[in-house]
């Protein structure tokens, strides 16, 4: 029997970048925060988590505006996002992750909230492609 596919989810940020991993069908658990210091550096870290966790797709999250017109945040996302579909050797999708990172803050999650807004994003990819 094949294994489901390993994804892993990316709450990406200026100073701090949420890591969460799941299995394709189950739920999304928050892995790490890397520190951005750059593209390449954190290409290099995102490498060695997808090598050890044998990750088969990147999910990264992308901060629409209530309103649904793009923001400077969503541009800054989507430039990450060209560069990693260019630089990984595997799939690289995007979900809507709107208001993430305020609703764990509403539920009294403010310690390591980056991650578990990558493991929101990545509950949000799997429960729209499991239907």
């Amino acid at each position: 029997m094949d294994r489901p596919k390993r994804l892993l989810g990316v709450d990406y940020g200026d100073k701090r970048v949420g890591i969460a991993l799941a299995d394709m069908g189950s739920i999304a658990l928050p892995y790490k925060i890397l520190d951005n210091k750059g593209k390449r550096p954190l290409l290099d870290d995102l490498n060695n988590i997808i090598e050890q966790e044998l990750v088969d797709i990147v999910v990264v999250g992308l901060p629409h505006s209530l309103s649904g017109q793009s923001n400077e945040r969503l541009e800054v996302t989507k430039n990450f996002v060209d560069f990693l579909s260019q630089s990984l050797s595997l799939p690289v999708q995007t979900v809507d992750e709107q208001m993430t990172s305020k609703m764990f803050s509403k539920m009294g999650i403010n310690k390591n909230i980056d991650k578990h807004s990558a493991a929101a994003i990545l509950d949000t990819f799997i429960s729209q492609n499991n239907a």
